[in-house]
């Protein structure tokens, strides 16, 4: 197979992508993998190298004929920082996040977010977390790096790339919202919006290691007692954040992911064919509880075979799931898989809980950085 001839940024951002998620590889490793030049590669790794974003590491013994031991590449954790955020309409949670996925720190509120001082809230919540977090003597300590960027995930429908809620249910936000220019416009670093499933799959895309993730499902449950949750949708909200070739999906309109049961009939808010009543007491009643989860899992089941995902997350209150839902999600799949061979499917739970979003979000700033070119400042060769 011929090396590439490939150049510039698109070189670079696979190249950091790589390392990103195959920790301590090897030039020899990079230029095998990605099809390149090793001059290319050696090139494009000293300017990152030089810049302080990826850092060299020497492992391992050096080989019986003698010689330095082996040097692998990483990504350098202190080079900055990011913070994710979810918001929800009477709470919200951060957290502080290294470019190595580690969560340094997480804050909490519960300001109220309305829609007539959507941006001012929104705004304040900024301001308080860069103060708990960036402060000499906060989590990041005096080399955490600088702020890179800041994610915010939340529920609606949303547009990323222009920076817009289009409508969220949850929010009450039934016009569009012009995130970009109301706030992300009056930060001095860069800030993004996205829904909240697709910031858990970017989360996964951006800070998992090592399963070279194209080709997924992320399942997003949240499950809320408080009396507008439960008012709007019985406390239980369900949203999928797809992945494909590498990239969270977003469909021709923007909204690929919102969720509502094949099972429903006719029109409504509800996502589960169970009443808004029954949906509210899962934890109690056994029932309905089962109901509930076997509806989930024939659903997922069911886009999982026809789009041959290979992996599944489920993040988020997976305490209301249960212990025994991916073994009622592995039955599904296989009842409704047609053929003789066995359906190859990885079922993960994320343990992160109530903080996947946040988390996620950290993770879509994050690509979001490196696709838009940012996250290095100049241009590189």
């Amino acid at each position: 197979m011929g090396k590439s001839r490939e150049t510039g940024w698109v070189t670079t951002e696979r190249i950091l992508r790589k390392i990103r998620q195959s920790p301590h590889t090897s030039r020899i490793a990079l230029a095998q993998e990605l099809g390149l030049d090793k001059s290319t590669i050696t090139n494009q790794v000293n300017a990152l190298i030089e810049r302080g974003i990826v850092a060299e590491v020497a492992e391992g013994d050096a080989s019986s004929k003698g010689g330095r031991r082996p040097i692998h590449l990483c990504i350098e954790p202190a080079y900055g920082l990011i913070i994710g955020i979810e918001l929800q309409v009477e709470a919200w949670v951060a957290l502080l996040v290294d470019l190595s996925g580690e969560v340094l720190a997480e804050l909490r509120g519960n300001d109220s977010i309305k829609v007539a001082d959507f941006s001012e809230t929104v705004l304040g919540i900024i301001k308080k977390c860069r103060a708990a977090f960036l402060a000499p003597d906060g989590p990041a300590g005096p080399h955490g790096g600088p702020l890179l960027g800041i994610g915010i995930g939340m529920g609606g429908l949303i547009d990323p790339v222009l920076g817009t809620i289009n409508y969220s249910i949850p929010l009450a936000i039934n016009s569009p919202v012009d995130f970009a220019s109301q706030v992300a416009s009056r930060l001095d670093v860069p800030c993004f919006i996205d829904n909240d499933a697709n910031c858990c799959a970017w989360g996964e895309l951006s800070f998992t290691k090592g399963d070279n993730l194209n080709d997924f499902l992320f399942v997003l449950v949240e499950y809320r007692t408080d009396k507008l949750s439960v008012g709007q949708a019985g406390g239980l909200g369900v949203g999928f954040g797809i992945a494909l070739g590498g990239k969270v999906y977003s469909g021709q309109h923007g909204n690929a992911g919102e969720f509502r049961s094949a099972f429903c009939e006719g029109a409504g808010k509800l996502q589960f064919s169970l009443s808004r009543e029954k949906l509210s007491k899962l934890h109690g009643d056994r029932d309905a509880h089962a109901k509930t989860m076997d509806e989930l899992a024939r659903n997922v089941a069911m886009l999982v075979n026809t789009m041959d995902f290979n992996h599944v997350f489920i993040g988020g209150s997976t305490d209301i799931l249960g212990a025994d839902f991916p073994l009622l999600l592995r039955r599904r799949l296989e009842e409704s898989w047609m053929y003789p061979f066995p359906k190859d499917v990885v079922i993960r739970m994320v343990e992160i809980g109530d903080a996947i979003v946040s988390y996620g979000a950290a993770g879509m700033a994050y690509e979001r950085l490196l696709s838009e070119k940012t996250i290095l400042g100049p241009s590189i060769p």
